[in-house]
């Protein structure tokens, strides 16, 4: 079994970070300090900021340096934007295909229940992963390597845009989101497009309404 590098370990720890807005957006990054806190040489630090750059998690200002990415509402509607549409494809490939694939199905439902628990012991901090985990275990079903990898490379930006959204949600409100994904899920599982796609449409709808920038 192949262990991953420190780069790969640096990458990691500094994306969670960064996703979770431990480093705040729009905060300062300074590899030695990062180095330092993550117990690490500079070398792997600096590889791993320079792919997070490559990949739009990290901005690079000239003669300022380096700083986490700050999203504006226009962005993050633009993402949900795109969002939707690959979600649109996921919804309408898994419902195409679904009798073969049920087992991957229950697997979604299981995020639900355990989304659900989470929610009734206030562990609200974990919602935004089952968030994360219910869409792309439908982009997995679809087999669409194509579709699955765009859905992904979103999502991390949409982990992003779910910690700024839930600042200021209620129990109410996490009930509310659990409610529309369980709706997509079982309009899934009946074949339903109709109410698939409508109640997918609802839930971009809210959370661009509960962007707060």
């Amino acid at each position: 079994m192949k262990h991953p590098s420190l780069r790969d370990q640096a990458y990691d720890i500094i994306k969670h970070k960064l996703l979770h807005q431990e480093i705040a957006p729009g905060e300062r990054i300074r590899e030695d300090i990062l180095a330092e806190e993550i117990s690490m040489s500079r070398t792997p630090v600096r590889e791993a900021v320079n792919q997070l750059t490559a990949e739009g998690f990290i901005s690079y200002v000239p003669r300022k340096g380096l700083f986490a990415i700050e999203l504006s509402r226009k962005e993050l509607e633009d993402l949900l934007d795109v969002r939707l549409s690959l979600e649109l494809l996921s919804v309408d490939r898994c419902i195409n295909i679904i009798d073969d694939h049920e087992q991957q199905l229950g697997k979604v439902k299981k995020t639900l229940e355990e989304w659900e628990l989470a929610i009734k012991n206030k562990r609200y901090d974990e919602c935004n992963s089952y968030d994360s985990e219910f869409h792309l275990g439908l982009a997995y079903i679809t087999q669409n390597i194509k579709l699955i990898t765009f859905l992904k490379d979103i999502e991390s930006f949409m982990q992003i845009a779910r910690v700024t959204e839930k600042k200021h949600f209620t129990e109410e409100m996490y009930e509310s989101s659990l409610k529309e994904h369980k709706e997509i899920c079982a309009a899934i599982e009946r074949k339903d497009k109709e109410t698939a796609f409508n109640a997918l449409r609802e839930n971009i709808r809210n959370m661009k309404k509960n962007i707060r920038i």
